[in-house]
């Protein structure tokens, strides 16, 4: 019989629709249920449920999980699937040499294959966004354009090609399916999971590295991941040019090893020789990263980080022989000594970060060459910087809500350049204090530093710093109290009063709250906030100590400005009494039936420490030696010194406690601590007793 030499074969491409037409007629269905159906139940809904919500509908085309979750499961488990079952037959013996019997060379049984995946794939997305056009223009739903349902097309089609390949590629290297499926979902994550992996781990031995800069650009690697967040962010073009170019040489990849494959490796659990350690020693690299994360998340400490890396390594490593030679008899000397050959070189690979042999955790930027710093407890503010005001997911009543991205804390003033350099430079010198956060994690108040350079060249350097903040309080104290560092942290110093509607201050336990709409009363109020903002000290701005009240503020544009009314912010507290509302801004002693006072135990040696609750404040009650108070000064005065239960670690490792519950006249109850250095002298003296 004369050999085919066409692109296709029409026989194979028939075939394949015989029996597969299935999975285009089911994946069509899936489609229409998650796609157009969504959009006319959206549409469907009466007026009081939101259905001129622009972004309801839109979030549908924009593969959002809480609003797509079957879409978007669809189009990620579908195309890999396709690609497993159009190849089922080089998994199995008996099928691969049958059908590599007829006269069709591989490369056209390859192609064919490929195309008829393609057809079962796009046939369905385009009908899909066909259906959903008519259905838009139909309904005459206004939110939704002809370039909205393209653009879900585009993304759809991009996505369901290069999920597709990539199982096909997969399967070439593989002879089980159950391996080429898990294969080609690790293959898609691992430009995000090992990167992530290999960054968390990093993270461990070089102190300083900017972990949470390089976290969500790591994130993005994935196209799985990228798929999720299309709703966020829209692809760009030129990760259409990357998914595109991987489609291509993935396909190019899976046509060259399909000319290349054994027809007896059916069944192997990789058919290429020469893959074979490469997997090997990569399932073990990976696992031992991954269960090395795990227990030093779970017990922050090294000595378990090391056991998992070697847990993970010898189960990894034995397991993947399992697989490989499909027999259990694998613990012979020769693999032996391949698995001490890898513990060797991951030994001197950690001992090279260990001790810092390239020099990263010394390097300063020369700071004369330096034109800005960012400072702040995070990269969110840096990353943040560039964005517009955008409109948000929520419309409430046919107005939109928009989110103003946060200013980013990037100094420009020269003493703050050199404040946050010295610092900078100590939290450097202090590297010993890394080395003993490596070794075992502390209970202690430790605060994260992110920072960034900006240099006279345009260049950057990033640097990422968990620190003892009570260490660190003389260089960061001059930061702090700056005027730059207030403006860049605080709303209210930044903020136009001729936008402010409504000022309203609400008290903390109580319904009390005072409202001030008048202009000339709402510019005293800015103006009083401002003068106690400008004016707090480093120690009160660490004061984690509870605010007096709630203060809300109302914007012309639908946004609304929140901060705490704190107990340093005397101005503000003057003003409320020279307006007459001060007692019915916080709440105060006359609405506190009594507060009990007991000695609670050493937080050192306890991991969790509770609070007494409202439903044992009876046992309290009756417990001996506990302190009942219900004098209004005193009252007064454990209301300004308490500090939230969720703060205990703020002082805790080096004084005692003391819980304090109050009970309100209005049956309401809530709790705090009081730490030695602010304790009253009553309540120390009568525990002293």
């Amino acid at each position: 019989m004369k050999s085919k030499t066409s692109l296709l074969n029409r026989g194979i491409l028939l075939n394949d629709f015989k029996r597969f037409t299935w999975i285009g007629a089911g994946y069509l269905l899936i489609l229409l249920l998650s796609v157009p159906l969504k959009v006319f139940m959206l549409y469907s809904k009466s007026e009081d449920m939101i259905i001129n919500n622009t972004s309801a509908y839109l979030r549908i085309l924009q593969f959002d999980t809480n609003a797509a979750l079957l879409q978007v499961m669809s189009l990620i488990v579908v195309p890999v699937l396709t690609g497993l079952l159009l190849f089922r037959y080089l998994q199995d013996s008996q099928a691969s040499d049958m059908l590599h019997t007829l006269p069709v060379k591989r490369e056209t049984l390859y192609r064919t294959h490929v195309t008829a995946g393609i057809l079962f794939l796009f046939v369905p997305l385009i009908l899909t966004a066909l259906v959903t056009w008519a259905l838009v223009a139909g309904l005459g739903i206004e939110h939704v354009n002809g370039t909205d349902i393209l653009s879900w097309l585009a993304v759809s089609l991009l996505t369901n090609l290069l999920f597709f390949i990539c199982s096909v590629a997969v399967g070439m290297i593989t002879g089980m399916s159950t391996v080429q499926g898990v294969l080609s979902f690790i293959l898609l994550l691992l430009p995000s999971g090992l990167s992530l992996l290999l960054l968390n781990n990093m993270s461990k031995y070089i102190y300083g590295l900017p972990y949470g800069f390089y976290y969500d650009n790591i994130t993005h690697l994935s196209p799985l991941i990228r798929l999720t967040e299309n709703s966020i962010r829209s692809i760009t073009a030129v990760e259409i040019v990357v998914y595109l170019s991987s489609s291509i040489a993935l396909y190019f990849l899976g046509r060259h090893l399909y000319r290349k494959r054994r027809l007896e490796a059916a069944g192997d659990a990789i058919t290429f020789d020469i893959l074979r350690p490469v997997f090997k020693y990569s399932v073990t690299f990976c696992f031992m990263l991954l269960l090395g994360s795990y227990f030093y998340s779970d017990q922050g400490n090294i000595g378990w980080t090391y056991f998992g890396y070697f847990l993970g390594s010898l189960l990894a490593y034995f397991l993947a022989e399992i697989l490989l030679n499909k027999s259990l008899q694998v613990f012979q000397p020769h693999r032996l000594k391949g698995y001490g050959i890898y513990c060797l070189v991951i030994i001197a690979l950690l001992g090279l970060l260990r001790f810092d042999c390239a020099g990263y955790e010394k390097r300063l930027p020369d700071p004369v060459e330096v034109r800005s710093i960012y400072l702040d407890y995070s990269f969110y503010g840096l990353k943040e910087k560039d964005n517009a005001l955008r409109v948000a997911i929520n419309v409430r009543d046919g107005v939109e809500y928009q989110y103003q991205p946060p200013v980013p804390a990037i100094f420009t003033e020269k003493n703050n350049i050199a404040n946050i350099y010295a610092l900078h430079q100590k939290i450097v010198a202090n590297r010993l204090d890394g080395k003993k956060a490596l070794t075992k994690r502390t209970n202690r108040d430790t605060q994260q530093i992110c920072l960034a350079y900006e240099m006279e060249d345009g260049s950057h350097i990033y640097r990422q710093y968990e620190i003892a903040a009570q260490d660190y309080a003389a260089y960061l104290k001059p930061i702090y109290e700056s005027r730059e560092y207030k403006q860049l942290h605080n709303e209210i110093l930044r903020i136009n009063i001729a936008d402010i509607n409504l000022i309203e201050v609400s008290a903390s336990g109580i319904n009390k709250n005072v409202r001030i709409i008048e202009p000339g009363l709402i510019v005293q109020a800015v103006g009083a906030l401002q003068s106690d903002v400008y004016e707090r000290s480093y120690e009160e701005m660490t004061d984690m100590r509870p605010p007096w009240a709630h203060i809300n503020i109302s914007l012309k544009n639908h946004r609304s400005v929140d901060l705490g009314w704190e107990k340093s912010y005397d101005h503000f507290g003057r003003w409320l009494v020279a307006l007459g509302a001060y007692n019915q801004a916080r709440l105060l002693p006359d609405d506190i039936a009594y507060a009990i006072v007991d000695k609670s135990p050493d937080l050192n040696k306890q991991d969790t420490y509770k609070l007494p609750s409202q439903l044992d404040l009876r046992d309290l009650e009756e417990k001996p030696g506990i302190l009942k108070i219900t004098d209004p000064e005193k009252l007064e005065i454990c209301l300004s010194n308490m500090h939230n239960y969720g703060n205990y670690n703020r002082g805790s490792m080096e004084q005692q406690a003391y819980s304090v519950v109050f009970l309100l006249k209005n049956g309401a109850t809530f709790a705090g601590l009081l730490f030695e250095d602010d304790a009253p002298a009553f309540v120390k003296e009568h525990f002293a007793g």
